[in-house]
Order: C-alpha cells, then sequence, then structure tokens
C-alpha cells in the first residue's frame, strides 16, 4: 500500500548507480535465526510440497560490517527436479515504511485472510486465515522483502537507519538483499523477478535499473497500483496535472456509487474512464492551463461537462475553481447520503461525526482492512511458518524511526525504468491497475508511462492491466483470479524472453 508519501509534494535527481560491492560470504552465524519448514499444500487442485525460510538477511556495508538485517520470507517447491527452470520473484509493498505483509497474504503466499465480501469488504472479527487458490507458488519460487523499518527488519544501531531511509538507500539496499539471495541460495540462472506495489513501483523501476547495473539480469518486472513519480501524482501551486489526471478514477467512482446521470451510467466503468481521460488530456488541462484568462463561456462549460463525469453539483465545481482535491472528492461525492469514501479502494464507504468538514475523519478502505491483516500475519509467521519472536512486527511505518529524505527536486523513476528497458530490452514490465484506486489512480500511472519517452521499438515491453478493484486489487475475488491469471501468463512468458526486432542488435 502507499502511505506516508502521498499528501507530500517532492523534488527530482536523477538516480545514480553506486559502485559494485565486494561480495561478502553470508557466516552461519548470520543464519542462526533462519527458520526452515517443509510444508504440503493443494493449490486449485494441483498438490504442491514446499519449503519456507523465514529469517534476517545481514545487509553490509563495503568493509563487510553489518549495517541492517531485512527479514524475509522464501517459498520454494520441493516436488519438481532438480535441474527444472524454476523463476524466483521478490516481492515488497511500499509506503515508504509498509512491510509486505499485503502482496505475501492478500496475492501470493498459499494462504490469504478471508474477507467478508467478494469485493473484500471488512469481515467480522476474529479474523481467519484460507488457502489461497491464487497463489503465486505453482509459477514461480517466492521471495518476500521487508525493507529496514518495516515487518522485523531493522538497522543493526540505531544510528544507521539514515542509510536506508532515503530514495537511493532503500533501492541499493533491497538490492543487496536481491544480491546477497541470489549468492546464498545458488539462484543467479534463475530467470528472476520482481513484483511491488504503490510506493513498491519507485522501489521496483529503481531496483530494474540497479540490478542490471550490478550485473543482475532482471526477466520481468510487476508493478501492482505503482506509484513511480510525483509530478502527476502531487499537485502543487502551478501543477494542475494531478486535477486533471485525478479525474478518471473520480468519474469511475461516481459511476460505481450510481451518481452519474442515467445516459453515464449506461456506460462501463472502462468507457467512462476513457471519456474521462480523453477530456482530461484535450479539453480540461489546457483550460485549467489558462489560469485567470480562460474565457467565461469557456469555463461555464467546463463546469458543466466535469458535472456530467463527477456527478458533483456545478456550484461545488465552481467554487473549487474547477479544480478537485482528493480530500474534498473522498467527502464531497457522497456528502447528502451522510457517507464518505475510500482512497486505497472508492468503494468503500465510512461515517464520520459530522458533515460540514471539508475532509473525511479517516480512510475507510484502510481502516476496515488493516486489523485483518495485522491479525493474520502476526498468527501466520510462528504458527505457519514457525518464526518465533517476541519482536514487533511493524505493518506501515512504526518501524521508521527517523524520517524519510527524499531528493532535490522532482522524483521520477520513470527515467530510471526507461534506462533500465533501454540497457536490456530482454525485460519487461507488467503494470496491473484498478479503477477505483485513488491513492495511485490510473489516469496518474497511464500519464506517467505515456511521457516515458520509451523508445518507439521498446514500447511493447510494458503491458498494462486494468482491474474493477481499488488500489489492492487482490481483495476483489474476481480480480485476484484474474490478476494471478495475468501475472502467471507474464511469468511463463518472459522465463524464455524475447527483445524487439532491432533492439539488440541491427538487423542487417
Amino acid at each position: 500500500m502507499v502511505s506516508l508519501l502521498a499528501a507530500v509534494s517532492f523534488l527530482f535527481q536523477t538516480p545514480t548507480i553506486p559502485p559494485v560491492q565486494a561480495s561478502v560470504p553470508i557466516t552461519s552465524e548470520a543464519q542462526l535465526d533462519w527458520t526452515k519448514k517443509d510444508h504440503s499444500v493443494e493449490i486449485a487442485g494441483q498438490p504442491v510440497k514446499y519449503q519456507t525460510v523465514a529469517g534476517k538477511m545481514p545487509i553490509r556495508a563495503k568493509n563487510g560490517d553489518i549495517e541492517g538485517r531485512i527479514f524475509f520470507v522464501s517459498y520454494k517447491r520441493t516436488d519438481l527436479p532438480a535441474n527444472s527452470r524454476r523463476p524466483v520473484t521478490f516481492v515488497f509493498n511500499g509506503g515508504p515504511g509498509s512491510a509486505s505483509v499485503w502482496l505475501h497474504l492478500g496475492l501470493v503466499g498459499p494462504k490469504r485472510p478471508k474477507m467478508g465480501s467478494p469485493e473484500g469488504f471488512m469481515p467480522p472479527p476474529p479474523y481467519e486465515l484460507v488457502p489461497n487458490e491464487d497463489s503465486l507458488l505453482p509459477e514461480s519460487d517466492i521471495v518476500t522483502i521487508d525493507p529496514v523499518g518495516t515487518g522485523y527488519s531493522q538497522p543493526e544501531k540505531p544510528e544507521f537507519g539514515s542509510k536506508f531511509w532515503s530514495v537511493d538507500g532503500d533501492i541499493s539496499s533491497v538490492g543487496e538483499f536481491i544480491r546477497s539471495y541470489l549468492t546464498t541460495e545458488n539462484r543467479w540462472l534463475s530467470p528472476i523477478f520482481v513484483m511491488g506495489e504503490s510506493y513498491g513501483g519507485i522501489r521496483g523501476s529503481g531496483l530494474a535499473n540497479w540490478l542490471h547495473g550490478h550485473g543482475i539480469g532482471l526477466s520481468g518486472l510487476i508493478l501492482i497500483s505503482p506509484y513511480i513519480g510525483t509530478i502527476v501524482q502531487d499537485g502543487g501551486k502551478g501543477n494542475d496535472s494531478p486535477y486533471a489526471f485525478n479525474l478518471p478514477t473520480f468519474a469511475a467512482a461516481a459511476w460505481y456509487h450510481k451518481k452519474l446521470s442515467p445516459e453515464m451510467q449506461k456506460k462501463t466503468v472502462d468507457e467512462v474512464y476513457r471519456e474521462a481521460m480523453d477530456f482530461a488530456y484535450d479539453e480540461y488541462l489546457p483550460a485549467l492551463n489558462r489560469g485567470d484568462n480562460l474565457p467565461k463561456a469557456r469555463r461555464l462549460a467546463l463546469i458543466a461537462k466535469l458535472h456530467r463525469l463527477t456527478g458533483l453539483s456545478e456550484t461545488f465545481l465552481d467554487d473549487s475553481n474547477l479544480r478537485i482535491t482528493d480530500y474534498h472528492w473522498y467527502k464531497e461525492l457522497l456528502r447528502k447520503d451522510r457517507y464518505t469514501i475510500g482512497r486505497y479502494d472508492s468503494r468503500f464507504v465510512g461515517i464520520d461525526r459530522v458533515w460540514n468538514t471539508d475532509a473525511p475523519d479517516n480512510d475507510p478502505s484502510y481502516t476496515q482492512v488493516g486489523p485483518v491483516f495485522t491479525s493474520t500475519i502476526n498468527d501466520y509467521l510462528p504458527n505457519d511458518i514457525g518464526y518465533k519472536t517476541i519482536q514487533r512486527y511493524f505493518i506501515l511505518g512504526e518501524g521508521m524511526t527517523g524520517p524519510w529524505h527524499f531528493p532535490d527536486g522532482v522524483l521520477d523513476e520513470s527515467e530510471a525504468l526507461r534506462t533500465a528497458l533501454t540497457n536490456n530490452p530482454y525485460t519487461k514490465v507488467m503494470v496491473a491497475m484498478g479503477f477505483y484506486d485513488l491513492a495511485c489512480p490510473m489516469g496518474t500511472v497511464d500519464q506517467i508511462l505515456d511521457k516515458m519517452e520509451l523508445d518507439a521499438r521498446l514500447k511493447g515491453n510494458v503491458i498494462r492491466h486494468r482491474y474493477p478493484a481499488g488500489h489492492m486489487i487482490y481483495l476483489d475475488d474476481a480480480c485476484r483470479k484474474q490478476l494471478h491469471l495475468d501475472i502467471a501468463s507474464f511469468i511463463k512468458s518472459q522465463t524464455s524472453p524475447t527483445a524487439p526486432t532491432g533492439t539488440v542488435r541491427r538487423k542487417g
């Protein structure tokens, strides 16, 4: 999930690739707390035997000193021939400051929390884990990663936290984890995949470049509800892009809650989204860029079209100076119905104390989900995985004892992603987006990908999938199944990848 980043506007600095560090052997002493356990399970009617390993990987400085330890859980199938070409997928969430619990239990692992409805709404406590028929284990071995300050991962000394809690420090430490894991488990020649959600889009895009620069061939990058850069997703004075490219998701939410005209409600959510996206590109953003010079007649026409796409009153739109902020949107759409809507998933609704405020009291799409995943991961790790500790498992931000350091300038890892795809044309990227995600709205993701300036010969290396779900696509039963099918197909196709014609060598 995204979290601490969304309300802040950042500056950009071109990422640099640090020099390759000397490989330092992992000592048996460092592995003393690694827990191994054998399992047998049936996934989608298929018997699967696998081994889990849970523990902390030392992350070392150039001189070999341990600066931090990253907690991980790995899943490796044990019922396949020893010479099978088995992929390994490294999985993390975002934040920054989020543990991997969301993807770990929600999508890739063999068990998942039982939710209260097919759409993924809150179940009654006590919560329970059920078999996950959509686990990634039949297709790939899995390694879930908790970056330093999340899960059980910690800096070796408190003062070392700042080495990890920055954009580049985070990317390099997770990269070092992957490099160390490949060495320790002898997986350097396996097909390698990376999966990141939310801020994991920034981490994953940067990692694609980091891994290639450190000699690690990446077969595929899977970005789920990704946050890739700030200029489109975080507004500020004079930057109207977020208003324009949040609009398509506002329109999808209004369609879901039946706040549009009968004509618009007859359309599919995809048709509503695409109409709003065309309007954002062709009319809305150009009009906002005119500022106070926008002619009155054009302003009135714009208000009418915004009303058609959002269901908000023309008075509210006029008073908002044509610019709908996300925090106003959560409260305004269903104000007359006495509901707020969720940020991570605009299908979720909440109840506020009073109804004359601008912003909601909380995000119902997090408050309804957070306790379910917190309770089940704290049961799962000791009882299913066998990793027992009195240490607290930090879910979302609690383990970061210092500030996160962002670079000066606009933060935009799309350039790192473009560089990675250009340097290794065999790498492909799967991008999964939810229509009802207001944390990383689909329109902002589309925009940042469309402006990546990727060579035309490489455009097919970015594959987009859209789902009628929110930020955590996998909470919705039908969407989780489709997402699994799409990921499985992507991994299968990229286990023996091909490069577009003319990108590796010039055709004679």
